[in-house]
């Protein structure tokens, strides 16, 4: 159970590295895609076709943000119950908290754009978080061995 914490605490750190890689594609797209003539307004969003192949990036984004973080960060909250790692449960709270609130933030920054701040703040907070509930694996291994009784030398 403790290598099925390390890694989904360490798969969620990987998802926001996909997160942030993807929104970036998809906004230098976008850019890209605008100087070159192209013209985004209401009758663009509501066409639904793709209007430039980096476009993908907003569909990633939002999919990987809404379901796929969320369920491995609930996956982690359960397995840390089980996985006997020093404070793994709040680390793991902690985790699946902050992607809870990075949710929000990103279904309320549509209406509050000055939300996108601290969305993109809290994606930090979020990626250092699980990259730390992942390496409380590590550190409970370190002591554990440390509490072991010395071997008598003859």
């Amino acid at each position: 159970m403790r290598t099925a914490y390390k890694v989904l605490a360490y798969l969620v750190a990987i998802e926001v590295a996909v997160q942030a890689a993807a929104i970036v594609f998809a906004v230098f797209g976008l850019g890209t895609w605008i100087s070159e003539g192209g013209v985004l307004d209401q009758a663009a969003f509501e066409s639904g076709e793709s209007l430039f192949p980096e476009m993908v990036g907003f569909m990633v984004h939002g999919m990987n943000g809404m379901m796929v973080i969320p369920a491995i960060a609930l996956i982690l909250f359960v397995v840390s119950f089980f996985a006997k790692v020093p404070r793994g449960v709040a680390w793991a709270g902690a985790v699946l908290g902050l992607v809870v609130l990075q949710v929000a933030l990103g279904i309320f920054g549509h209406s509050l754009p000055s939300l996108g701040l601290l969305h993109g703040i809290n994606a930090l907070a979020l990626f250092s978080t699980a990259l730390l509930a992942g390496r409380r694996v590590g550190a409970a291994r370190v002591e554990t061995a440390s509490r072991a009784p010395a071997q008598a030398v003859s």
